[in-house]
């Protein structure tokens, strides 16, 4: 083969990442390269010449569908082919929203080695077709008239083909409460076979008529006590999940719009942010009416605030040991005008026309990968039909204004 072909493995598991390059190596030619989250992907994307990407969709923080959404935003990876990875059954809409995020396939977990092995190959060789009729026709394109049609035909289909794989509807954001359950459910149910095989075997000795040892029957109802307990802690762990999360968790519905408070919202999410404070550092003041509702989608509105939240903590606040951050809207006409402030260090003139760029952050090298702010503008702009702004001065705060309506548009077709 003329060049290495590159995979990028993305999951936050690390035992789902060993298994893919174990099996990944059985095929020549291969280079595989891993990210933990969306935003590592995104970041290798930009490193490396990517041919294929493997996407689990179930991931904290950046989920499959909003890493594939960005990478279609860039134009140096808005074509690399994406093979969606996901433990949810295969139905349609799920099938749909891959494919409007540009996937070219979609296997559902557990995956079958030679399934997997099978599609790698066969995109490792397209790539391969694809870089050697490029290579032919770069050297004749320039003495033959024919050659050059065949290319321009060539250009024109593949731009219709990738254009029928997009339907334009918007990524739907995955719970992370079904992310989380996987690993105890999961144990509960290996568990489960388990204790099944041994009941098995225990009734074939009793049912055989030979004589039970005191023995066996105490070992029996060892293993028995053992799994049940370890269903039971299981079980106690996704318990735990669903009522830690119930109050801003969404169902695998989360791209229908709902109606809510927006109040109780902010007032919710900004709970669980604070728990990373211990000392209560950060004084924040909601002014919000609790008239205020509205019908739209209340997990991106709570990962807007989040975002919101972070950044006045990481850069507003850097390098102090206390702010204040207040939270102000009012509705008129079927719109709301929101106002998230904070008393911190400001922005300069050149670092406000930034704010808003991809990978764009002050805090190179600290452990930050510049999207909070451009995945809030997409969000604000694309889900939620409004529209974000900042007013800010170093040394004077920051004010981010945000206009949305009151009813969020419907995420359509285009």
């Amino acid at each position: 083969m003329a060049e290495e072909f590159v995979v990028l493995i993305v999951d936050d598991n690390v035992n789902n990442i060993f298994a893919l390059k174990l099996l990944l190596t059985k095929l020549p030619g291969m280079k595989i390269i891993e990210a933990s989250s969306g935003e590592d992907a995104l970041l290798l994307c930009i490193q490396h010449q990517v041919h294929l990407i493997l996407l689990d969709v179930q991931m904290p923080k950046m989920n499959g569908y909003e890493t594939a959404r960005h990478l279609q935003m860039m134009e140096r990876t808005r074509t690399i082919p994406i093979v969606f990875l996901t433990a949810h059954l295969r139905s349609e809409a799920f099938i749909q929203q891959g494919y409007a995020l540009g996937a070219v396939d979609y296997l559902t977990k557990p995956i079958d080695d030679n399934l997997l092995l099978n599609r790698v190959r066969h995109y490792q060789h397209l790539h391969d077709r694809e870089t050697n009729l490029w290579e032919r026709t770069k050297e004749l394109q320039s003495t033959t008239d024919q050659l050059q049609n065949t290319l321009n035909r060539l250009k024109q289909t593949q731009a219709q083909l990738v254009q029928s794989e997009k339907l334009a509807a918007l990524g739907r954001i995955v719970a992370v409460v079904a992310h989380e359950l996987n690993t105890p459910i999961g144990n509960c149910l290996t568990v489960a076979s388990t204790l099944d095989e041994k009941n098995q075997a225990f009734e074939n000795i009793v049912k055989s008529g030979e004589p039970l040892k005191r023995g066996q029957m105490l070992d029996y109802l060892s293993q028995t006590h053992e799994a049940m307990g370890m269903i039971s802690r299981g079980l106690g762990r996704a318990g735990k999940l669903v009522e830690n999360f119930k109050k801003i968790s969404v169902d695998q519905e989360s791209d229908v719009k709902k109606q809510f408070d927006l109040k109780t919202l902010i007032e919710t999410t900004l709970s669980l942010q604070s728990l990373n404070d211990k000392e209560n550092r950060w004084e924040v003041d909601i002014d919000v009416p609790p008239t205020i509702v509205l019908h739209s989608y209340p997990e991106t509105v709570a990962q807007i605030i989040s975002i919101l939240f972070d950044n006045a903590v990481t850069h507003g606040f850097e390098g102090r040991q206390n702010g204040h951050i207040r939270i102000a809207a009012r509705d008129s006409d079927d719109k709301l005008w929101l106002d998230f402030s904070d008393d911190g260090c400001g922005m300069s003139e050149e670092i406000k026309q930034r704010v808003f760029d991809p990978f764009f952050t002050t805090r190179l090298g600290k452990g930050n990968n510049g999207l909070g702010m451009s995945i809030c503008y997409n969000l604000i702009e694309g889900i939620l039909g409004g529209h974000i702004s900042i007013q800010s001065q170093q040394g004077k705060g920051t004010i981010i204004h945000i206009e949305m309506p009151l009813v969020a548009p419907a995420l359509g077709f285009s």
